[in-house]
């Protein structure tokens, strides 16, 4: 637009953009012949990748390590210090999300399969006959369990992310 000899405050009001911006576009593609970001430009990242991949490493070791069991490791094996949030964003970037451990192992199909068996076995009986069962399942519900979660940290598409479940 620059070269058809249009001033600067029109291509402001076309663009919505700031005629300062403008001036200093055209003056940079006058210098460098292009409007790219320069490589370099920006601060450098203070961890490198085999750091990350290292931390990754030690969240895959024991999948149940907090963040600030990360950040000491961190700081004590690869001198580094850094926050809970950057620890958080390294495994984010590896596709690694916490889940809160099952408190049972999932149903089986054998499982399953079993209980409908016994279900179809039990289907006609009678209040009779259900008042002669004592049912000594001690299975605790609890509508807002706040205490005793164990959270792992999986890849957020592992297949295998359910399998860990917590200790009664």
């Amino acid at each position: 637009m620059s070269v058809c000899d249009t001033l600067i405050h029109e291509i402001s009001r076309q663009l919505h953009i700031s005629c300062k911006c403008i001036r200093q576009t055209i003056r940079k593609f006058d210098k460098f012949h292009t409007v790219a970001t320069k490589p370099g430009a920006g601060r450098p990242p203070k961890v490198t990748q085999r750091q990350k991949r290292l931390i990754k490493l030690q969240q895959l070791r024991d999948d149940t390590l907090s963040l600030t069991d990360l950040v000491r490791f961190a700081h004590t094996d690869l001198n580094l210090t850094i926050s809970r949030h950057t620890v958080s964003r390294i495994l984010r970037d590896f596709n690694m999300v916490s889940y809160i451990a099952p408190k049972k192992p999932r149903i089986t199909p054998a499982h399953r399969r079993a209980r409908l068996d016994w279900s179809y076995e039990h289907l006609n009986w009678s209040i009779n006959d259900w008042s002669n069962v004592v049912f000594t399942d001690e299975s605790n519900y609890e509508i807002l369990n706040r205490k005793n979660r164990i959270y792992i940290r999986r890849f957020r598409h592992d297949r295998t992310r359910f399998e860990r479940s917590q200790q009664r």
